[in-house]
Formats: C-alpha cells, sequence, structure tokens
C-alpha cells in the first residue's frame, strides 16, 4: 500500500477504495442467483420449470436489486466524499469537460494520479454494476405467471405476494425504478467529475428494444444520460401498454367475432345483455334470429359469457378509461417528482433528474394518446345504433328496424368517451409543462385528442338531436293519458308531456357530461324548440309539445266510436248540428225525435270557442241519433278536454324545471369562469346556457297564459256564453244571469226575509253551478289542483262580470235589504267557489291559497259596498283601492252607475261625490 503523507486523508481515501469494492463485490455476488434466473427467464419466458422459479416474485428481485444497488452507492458516495475533502476532485464541477484539481495545482501530480487512477477504477465498476442493474430490472420481464414475458415489472403485475401488497408500507416496483434510473443518473454525474484522463472507458450495454408485439431487438448502447433517460421512458411506456393490453385484446376479439359473423360489436353484447336477463328471470336462452333475423348467430361469447356480458357494456369507453387512466397513474408521480426536483440550473443531477421525468411524462402522454385515438376510431365502426342514426333520414323502416334502445346506450357511451377524453386533456395541460428548452420533439400537446374530442363532440351533438326527435316521434305515437299521482284513477295527464320532459332532461344530462360547448348549446336550441308555444313552429316542422297538446294527441286512450251507416244528407245534418251551436239549437227545438239531449247535463254540442284545436274533437268521432252513444262521446271529448289542460299545466311545469336545470349549469360555468356573481353577464358558453334558460322561463309564462286563456274559454262553453240565444238558463251561468235580470232588490223587511232564505238561493243560485258539469268533473278528481283553480277563478271572474254587467245597465232598482241581498248571493258565489278548490285538496296535500279567487270578487265586492252606504258621501270616507291596479277597482263612471240603482239617493248628492273624487 503506498504511503504519501502529503496527501491529506490518504490512509482514509485507500479505506474507502477497499470498502467500495467489497461492497460491489458482495452486492454481484449476492445478485448472481436473481441475474442468472432473470436471464433464463429472458431466453423462455414460457419456462416454468426452472427449479428457482417458485423462489423468486417480481417484488422480491426489484428490492433484492435496489438494496445491492443502494449498497454499492453508499460505499461510491462515501468514496466520493473523501477524494473531494482530500482536494483530489471539485465536487462542484460541471458536467462539460472543465474539471480541475483544486488542490496542490499540479504538484505531486503522479501520486494523485495513482490515488485518482485506483479511485475511478473502483467507481468505474461501481458505474457498470449500478447502470447495469438499471438497464436489466428495466428491460427485464415479468416474471408472474400470469404475465410471463407480456409486460415489465410493474406495481400492477399480480405476482402471488399478496401478503407484501397488504402489508403496510409494503414494497412497490415503481418507486424502486425510479431510485434505480436517479442512480445512474448520479452515477453519471459522479463519473463527470473525475478527470479525464483518469476515467476508463464508458461501457457498452446490450439494450432490448421492446417495440409493441414486434420482435425484440438488441443493440450495443454507450450508457450516458440520453440512453439512460430513453430507457427509463421506454420502461413506462411498456408499463402503459402492459396495463392497457387486456381490455384492448378483449376488445379486439370482440371486434374479430363481430366481423366473423357480419354483424356490429353493439349486437353482441345486445345478445349477451337479453341472455343475462332472460337467466336472471329463470327464462330460457332464444334463438338469435328472434332478436335481429338479419344477423343470426351473434351469441356464443364462451363459458364466461356472464362476467363478459356485464364487463363489455360499453367496451370502447371502458378501454378509453383504462388507457387514460393509466397513463395519468403513471403521470401524476413523474410531474411531482420533477416539480420537487429544485430549479437550479447549476446542480447537474437535478437538471438531468427533471429531463428524465419530463421525458418520461411526454412518451406516455404521446402513447396513451395514440392508444386513445385507436379505440376512437373503432367507436363509430362497432355501434349499429350510430350508423343507423348516421343514416337515418326519418324514415318509418329505419326507426322499425333499429331499437332506439340500442342508439341511446351507443350515445351515452359515446357521451362518456367524450367526458374521459376531456378530462385527460385537462390534465395533462395542467400536469404536463411545455419547456421548449427540454423537449425533444416541438409538437402541440393533446393535439390528436384535442382533435377526437371535437370530432366525437360534433359528432355526438348531431346525433343526439337526431336521437332525440325520434324518440319523441315515438313517443307522438305512443300518447296516450296517464295517471299523475298513484291513487287517484281519474286524474290523467297527456304522456307526450311526461315523455318530452323526461327526454330533455336525459339529453342534457348526457350532452353536460361530454363537458363539451357545442353539444350543450345544440341540445339546449332543440329543448327550446320543442317546447316552444308556436303552433306553426316544432321539430323538424312536425310540431313540439305545444302543438300535440292543441291537437289533443294524448289526451284520450279512446277509438272514433264507428256510428251507423248514414246517408249524406243526414250525416252533413248532423255534422253541422255539432258544429254550430246557433244551428244546433234552432234545430233542438225542431226536432223531437233526438232521443237524448246532452245539453241538458250542461255541456254544447260543439267545440270550445277559442279552445283546443277542432282535431281534438274530430278525431274522437261525430255523435248522431244514438243518445248512450252520444252520451259516451261527449264524455270522452270532456275527459280530452281536461286531460289537455292537465297536460298544458305540466308543460309549463316542465319548461320551469328545464329552466331550473340549465341555471345549474350555468352557475357551474361561472364558478368554472371564476366569476363569482351570476348576475354578471358573460359571453360565450355561459351566455348561450342563460339564454337556453331564459327562452325555457318564457315558455313556462306563454304556458301559464295559455292555460288561463283555455280555462276561460271551456267556462265559457260549458257554463255559459253572452250569447243571447244561448241564454234559455240551461247552463249555470246563463241560470245566474236570468236569476240576477229577474230578481227585485227593491224590497221591504218581510220581502226581504222570503229573499233571502238559503233553501231558495240553495236551488236558484248555487244549486246549478254546483250541479254543473265543471263541479261534476271536479268533483271525479279529474283535474289538476292549478287547474282547478284556474277554473275557479275563472268561474268566479265570470261570475262577477255578469252581476256587474247587470248592474252597470241601471236596469235595478236598489234599497237598504235589496244591498243586504246582494251581499248574500255575493258571498255565497264566493264561498262556493273557494269550497270547490278546498275540496279538490287531497289529505296531506299543500293547502291551495284562494287568494287569486277573491280578488276576482273585489269589483262586485266594492259595488255591494256602495249599495249599503246610508249616503253617497259616506263613500268619501269608506272608498278604498285594491292592490297596485285599477283592474280590481271601480272607476268613477262604474260608481256613479252603481249609485243611481239606489232609489233613496239623490241625483245631486251622487254628483256631487263624483265629482269631488275625480278633482282628487
Amino acid at each position: 500500500e503506498p504511503q504519501h503523507p502529503d496527501i491529506v486523508g490518504a490512509e482514509s481515501i485507500m479505506e474507502s477504495i477497499q470498502n467500495c469494492h467489497v461492497s460491489i463485490e458482495e452486492s454481484r455476488r449476492r445478485l448472481i442467483p436473481l441475474l442468472n434466473f432473470l436471464e433464463e427467464h429472458d431466453d423462455d419466458p414460457k419456462n416454468t420449470q426452472s427449479p428457482h422459479y417458485e423462489d423468486f416474485a417480481d417484488e422480491q428481485i426489484a428490492h433484492e436489486i435496489l438494496h445491492c444497488t443502494e449498497a454499492a452507492f453508499a460505499s461510491t458516495d462515501t468514496l466520493m466524499i473523501m477524494l473531494a475533502d482530500s482536494g483530489l476532485i471539485s465536487m462542484e464541477s460541471p458536467l462539460d469537460g472543465n474539471r480541475t484539481v483544486s488542490r496542490q495545482n499540479g504538484e505531486c501530480g503522479n501520486d494523485q494520479s495513482v490515488y485518482l487512477l485506483m479511485a475511478s477504477n473502483c467507481i468505474a465498476k461501481a458505474f457498470e454494476f449500478m447502470t447495469g442493474n438499471f438497464f436489466k430490472l428495466a428491460e427485464a420481464d415479468s416474471v408472474c405467471s400470469d404475465n410471463s414475458g407480456s409486460g415489465p415489472f410493474d406495481d400492477s403485475t399480480n405476482n402471488g405476494s399478496a401478503e407484501a401488497e397488504n402489508e403496510e408500507g409494503g414494497f412497490k416496483i415503481q418507486p424502486c425504478m425510479a431510485r434505480l434510473a436517479e442512480l445512474a443518473l448520479r452515477m453519471i454525474h459522479i463519473k463527470s467529475l473525475l478527470p479525464p484522463s483518469s476515467i476508463p472507458p464508458t461501457p457498452i450495454h446490450h439494450v432490448r428494444h421492446h417495440d409493441g408485439d414486434s420482435e425484440d431487438e438488441e443493440n450495443d448502447v454507450e450508457v450516458t444520460f440520453t440512453s439512460i433517460s430513453h430507457t427509463y421512458a421506454q420502461y413506462q411506456r411498456r408499463c402503459l401498454r402492459t396495463r392497457s393490453k387486456q381490455v384492448i385484446s378483449n376488445l379486439v376479439d370482440l371486434r374479430r367475432l363481430a366481423q366473423s359473423q357480419k354483424c356490429f360489436v353493439s349486437d353482441i353484447l345486445e345478445v349477451e345483455r337479453r341472455r343475462q336477463q332472460l337467466e336472471l328471470t329463470g327464462g330460457t336462452f332464444f334463438d338469435d334470429d328472434d332478436i335481429n333475423g338479419e344477423h343470426g348467430g351473434h351469441g356464443g361469447l364462451g363459458g364466461d359469457g356472464a362476467d363478459a356480458g356485464t364487463q363489455r357494456e360499453q367496451p370502447h369507453a371502458q378501454t378509453i378509461t383504462v388507457i387514460l387512466g393509466e397513463a395519468s397513474s403513471l403521470i401524476q408521480p413523474l410531474a411531482a417528482w420533477r416539480d420537487a426536483i429544485p430549479h437550479d440550473a447549476e446542480i447537474t443531477d437535478c437538471s438531468m433528474l427533471r429531463k428524465m421525468c419530463q421525458e418520461a411524462m411526454d412518451i406516455l402522454d404521446l402513447e396513451s394518446q395514440s392508444l386513445a385515438v385507436m379505440v376512437g376510431t373503432w367507436f363509430g365502426q362497432d355501434q349499429r345504433g350510430i350508423s343507423a342514426l348516421e343514416h337515418d333520414n326519418h324514415s318509418e323502416n329505419t326507426q322499425e328496424n333499429v331499437d332506439l334502445l340500442s342508439m341511446e346506450a351507443a350515445l351515452e357511451e359515446m357521451a362518456f368517451m367524450c367526458q374521459v377524453i376531456s378530462r385527460y386533456c385537462v390534465f395533462s395541460q395542467q400536469i404536463i409543462v411545455k419547456n421548449n428548452a427540454t423537449t425533444t420533439t416541438d409538437r402541440n400537446y393533446n393535439s390528436n385528442l384535442q382533435n377526437l374530442l371535437s370530432e366525437q363532440s360534433l359528432h355526438y351533438s348531431t346525433l343526439e338531436t337526431r336521437l332525440a326527435t325520434m324518440q319523441f316521434s315515438q313517443a307522438l305515437s305512443l300518447a296516450s293519458p296517464q295517471l299523475i299521482e298513484l291513487g287517484r284513477q281519474n286524474l290523467k295527464v297527456p304522456s307526450i308531456v311526461e315523455d318530452a320532459h323526461y327526454l330533455c332532461v336525459r339529453a342534457i344530462e348526457r350532452a353536460a357530461g361530454t363537458r363539451s360547448e357545442r353539444a350543450v348549446w345544440t341540445v339546449g336550441h332543440w329543448v327550446c324548440e320543442i317546447w316552444g308555444v308556436d303552433e306553426s313552429g316544432g321539430i323538424d316542422s312536425g310540431g313540439g309539445v305545444f302543438r300535440a297538446l292543441m291537437e289533443g294527441v294524448g289526451c284520450t286512450s279512446e277509438k272514433p266510436i264507428e256510428m251507423p251507416q248514414q246517408n249524406e244528407s243526414d250525416r252533413l245534418g248532423a255534422m253541422s248540428k255539432l258544429e254550430n251551436s246557433f244551428a244546433a239549437a234552432l234545430l233542438e227545438s225542431m226536432d223531437d225525435d233526438i232521443g237524448h239531449d246532452v245539453s241538458a247535463v250542461g255541456v254544447g254540442r260543439g267545440p270550445p270557442s277559442e279552445g283546443m284545436s277542432s282535431a281534438l274533437w274530430e278525431k274522437i268521432g261525430v255523435g248522431g241519433k244514438f243518445g248512450e252513444t252520444q252520451e259516451k262521446i261527449m264524455q270522452i271529448k270532456i275527459d280530452a278536454e281536461l286531460c289537455a289542460l292537465n297536460g298544458i299545466y305540466a308543460a309549463g311545469n316542465a319548461c320551469s324545471a328545464l329552466s331550473g336545470l340549465f341555471a345549474e349549469l350555468v352557475e357551474e360555468c361561472l364558478q368554472d369562469e371564476g366569476v363569482a356573481d351570476s348576475s354578471v353577464r358573460t359571453t360565450g358558453k355561459s351566455s348561450m346556457l342563460a339564454f337556453a334558460r331564459d327562452e325555457l322561463a318564457s315558455h313556462s309564462r306563454s304556458y301559464e297564459r295559455l292555460l288561463k286563456q283555455r280555462v276561460r274559454s271551456l267556462i265559457t262553453d260549458w257554463c255559459g256564453a253572452d250569447d243571447v240565444f244561448d241564454c234559455d238558463g240551461r247552463l249555470c251561468l246563463q241560470n245566474l244571469r236570468l236569476f240576477i235580470e229577474n230578481e227585485v232588490y227593491n224590497l221591504d223587511s218581510a220581502s226581504f226575509k222570503t229573499q233571502e232564505s238559503e233553501e231558495r238561493l240553495e236551488v236558484e243560485i248555487i244549486g246549478p253551478v254546483r250541479t254543473s258539469q265543471i263541479f261534476i268533473e271536479v268533483g271525479q278528481d279529474k283535474c289538476d289542483a292549478a287547474v282547478t283553480l284556474q277554473m275557479a277563478e275563472a268561474m268566479s271572474w265570470k261570475s262577477t262580470e255578469i252581476i256587474l254587467d247587470l248592474l252597470f245597465r241601471g236596469d235595478k232598482a236598489f234599497n237598504d235589504w235589496g244591498a243586504m241581498l246582494l251581499s248574500k248571493q255575493v258571498r255565497m258565489l264566493q264561498n262556493l267557489y273557494c269550497g270547490l278548490v278546498l275540496d279538490s285538496t287531497k289529505a296531506g296535500a299543500t293547502p291551495i291559497n284562494t287568494a287569486s279567487i277573491l280578488k276576482q270578487f273585489e269589483r262586485i265586492n266594492q259595488a255591494v259596498s256602495i249599495l249599503q252606504l246610508e249616503k253617497p258621501s259616506d263613500w268619501l270616507a269608506f272608498s278604498y283601492q285594491v292592490g297596485e291596479s285599477y283592474d280590481t277597482n271601480l272607476t268613477v263612471e262604474e260608481i256613479q252607475k252603481v249609485m243611481r240603482l239606489r232609489v233613496d239617493f239623490s241625483e245631486d248628492a251622487i254628483m256631487k261625490v263624483c265629482s269631488q273624487m275625480k278633482a282628487s
């Protein structure tokens, strides 16, 4: 052993060199069995008869190699510290070849050369040992029996060491590989600190290049930063491909099976789904021809059909999810590692580590994009529903031959694929940093996936609206009255309203799930169009919900009643009799042969004036001289009218609910845009969503106005109109008009006692209203509570208008007793209409506010109060204004007319009061 007392720490240097040699040799001997086993396994991966095959597992091998490498690196690092302390090397020397010896500055050069040569030889052995271990483990195939020869050492490999995985803090292979790569890079940095003259030649490693399913090729590669970084990136790429291999293989098998049977993948999945359903219900399997005769033989997925069917329900979306999910799980730790490394350009090993992480992330991103785009291009080719939607021209044959459920299932999968791709693109843009100084290729991140996402989103938007239109058309063809609540057998609504709302909610939620602005905008426009209150518009000029309600679609389940054959003159006479109220009344008085008078029950013969479309009446059927059949027809028409009113109210609620759904999407969009105040006007996505929200809210208000208009028209037809020819007293409001016209209000006390008898008023006023068709139908629970309230409001409004109209004519004479009588009559009508609403409210339901009914009586109550004054001037003290609108208040002219009805009010006193009111 040479002695050089002028070298600081010479004995420590020699001791460190010896320790380094010993550590390397011990580690090498310890790894000989493992390395020999890996050599044998690489030569014949399928040979499981090796005597040591049962003794090794992936975690055990990786753990042993890392342990030996760490031991060798620790001794090497100690040696480097001793060399730096002695001044033989500089630990701050950059990796650029400008190396200097910091001490003696050339003195004792031979002595230094001896020590440096000895140390360099030892470090070279350590360099070759540690880098060799990294290359060997990074390129080796897993020894797991399930994945022999099919993938690298990885955490996801099922190698039978479940006990080690279940233990807290169990050994993981990915961190092990990262540590080995880091140690290899640090050895390159350590080697760069030595003087060039003392560095042995760089070792050459035989590196296998794995390229997919092709044969592995071996090349001699010099150990450099580039080779280590590239090898680690390729290792991560192999991990991604191995983790994704199973789902891709399953999908490829499905496509091969479909190709061999000349059908779509979706056909096979549908057959398997139905087979499992039959097995669950205890049924027997059916022939494939029963499902789709032109594509027989789709079955036969093997003995594990149940599991396969469960897993393959959305095979393309599942495959893309696995690919991008595994890529994210591999990229995330690399990004965290990269970001934790100090950004100090002068620290060479840190810079190399960051570059290695970035390269591995780039490779993973490119590989995941390539695999995902490949699967995405398969999707449209494998779906019968997509193919049918693409070639659909709204022909009946297409809708008959293709199951709409399979189309919807295909769109569900497409929407989920768009969501997964969109989320990965956002993840990639946030995690993978574009650094032109470090990236080896000038490319746009996510370009492939972004193109696929744009294509799929546009494709989805078109197919979604087309499918929704087809489903809506099918709902129209199947429309019928449906129960609103269980236990209320007579309360029905057209199914088209419920179906349209369900279709719209499904389409909106599905479009929102794609995370595509274009998809949400397109679906939102379609939803607004289908609910639009425009009889001339609608979906592809076929009409939407509004037109369906106006035509009575789904308002009756009865088929048109076939009437006995009539000659042409009789038929035309019967139709004209039904279509014209005046002609019907005239013919009624002339024709005594008609067996049953429908108008006796208080219903007009013609369609409602300004009410539902005459198509609703014509499609049910027409009556003739057969009383029983005519009664049935009329009852069907009445039920259809009430069902349509329930449908209008339900349509308004549906528009309001859909508007609320878009409002939630607006809030989410504003949160994504960083806008805290939802009232702030924004552009782009949020503005389009806000437009759909406001448009649907406007449609909801339009349906409310439509309901009010239709109810008033119905009340006019069923309870009495202002037509003098109809004023025969048979309808309840006509009877009210006749009663008020004939009633005497200039009474004495004896006459008042007779006239105000409740029995008399019940028979002559309340009774006809209580037994009217409206009250009968409402009493049978055929109307929604809101529709009943609208009817009560309309009847209240009509009753007060009738009474006020008669008062304003000036034909009646009142005194105090007469004013009290009119007050009681008005109060009884008011209680009657409020009772109609309250009685229709079921037990446990939220009570309905009758304030809107009382509001209709405000004007007549004012008139009654005026008639009950002792003198006209009292009104100046007691006059009041109801609400903020003049609609509920009498004008000065109307007050003057009412005052003139009092026989004891002088004209001068009335004019004086009215003049003061005008002046004020």
